[in-house]
């Protein structure tokens, strides 16, 4: 008689399926890819890469989720 448990293929650790849940129920999609340049996170994310996190302010997410240009920083 084996001891060796067999591994259940549909058994997903607790993180993961975390993960799955978030997605569905906020219809998104989580990844590790850089975001799309011309979407709103890739257009903040570049803006933080040249002028620093502490410029971005509430105004500059507004611009990029209505699709207007980022502020210059202040």
């Amino acid at each position: 008689m084996s001891t060796h448990r067999q591994e259940d293929p549909l058994e997903q650790d607790p993180v993961t399926v975390g993960m799955r849940f978030a997605e569905i129920v906020t219809g998104t999609v989580i990844s590790e890819e850089p975001p799309h340049p011309d979407s709103p996170l890739g257009r903040v994310t570049a803006f933080t890469a040249e002028h620093g996190g502490d410029a971005l302010t509430p105004e500059h997410i507004r611009a990029a989720v209505e699709g207007r240009p980022l502020p210059p920083p202040a």
